[in-house]
């Protein structure tokens, strides 16, 4: 469904990542984790089409997005829902989920999309004429879920989707990612701190260190603290494959 392979990103002197492969196999949930300039966010980021990688691909059912502008990432099929969810908060909810719609040309379909979305997420409905920012920060993080939604994704991004919300609300988060990917059928990929979090509603993990890939297996055997800390503390991260040698490249005039 989803294979990116050998995916590099630089800016300038500085290579955020230098070969990360994964895969998505239909309705699953794949988490990124790593420590703090893995290159997790970069990698969400290169995918969608905002940060341009150096070399790599990224083929969505057969079809290599690598390098393309982000409204044709989104119109090839891929969503990514930011980190700090980033509405408008003096804007109505149904005005934010709107926007995640803009590439559809019927009216109609817009509102079909909502309707079926709030069905799915039901505690929305009575907020679709509120303000975003009178929502509660679990229910912004829903907002901004659906809003991704409306594009009609074959592959669903989160970059964090438990920061600054309260432990009983990342549950609630958890369950209803779960339930999308189950029940829906939608393809996730999740990039998060919070290792709980993430090894409970995983299919699979992909471990970075460095901007490389250096695991990739299902969650239960990372619980054991050893084990996880191997690949966050100890040599793995860096005897994996050695570093490419830097060569810069000159920008086209």
């Amino acid at each position: 469904m989803l294979e990116v392979r050998d995916l590099a990103v630089s800016f300038g002197r500085i290579r955020a990542l230098n070969g990360v492969n994964f895969s998505v196999d239909g309705p699953e949930i794949v988490t990124l984790i790593g420590a703090n300039g893995a290159g997790k966010s970069t990698t969400l980021r290169a995918i969608a089409g905002v940060a341009k990688p150096s070399r790599g691909s990224v083929v969505l059912d057969g079809e290599d997005v690598a390098g393309r502008p982000p409204a044709q990432v989104v119109s090839a099929g891929i969503t990514l829902v930011p980190q700090g969810r980033q509405l408008f908060g003096s804007m109505s909810v149904r005005e934010n989920i709107e926007l995640g719609a803009f590439v559809h040309a019927k009216k109609s379909d817009v509102s079909a999309d909502i309707d079926k979305w709030v069905d799915f997420f039901p505690e929305i409905a009575e907020h679709l004429s509120s303000r975003a920012a009178s929502l509660s920060g679990g229910q912004q993080q829903i907002v901004a879920l659906i809003r991704g939604l409306m594009a009609r994704p074959r592959l669903l991004m989160l970059d964090e989707p438990s920061i600054g919300v309260a432990p009983i609300v990342v549950r609630r988060i958890g369950e209803e990612l779960t339930r999308l990917s189950r029940e829906a059928g939608v393809p996730i990929v999740l990039v998060e701190q919070n290792i709980a979090f993430a090894f409970d509603i995983a299919d699979r993990v992909v471990i970075l260190a460095q901007g490389r890939d250096v695991h990739t297996g299902p969650p239960d055997p990372l619980r054991d603290p050893n084990v996880l800390a191997r690949y966050f503390f100890g040599d793995v991260a860096v005897t994996r494959q050695p570093a490419a040698p830097y060569v810069e490249r000159s920008t086209p005039q």
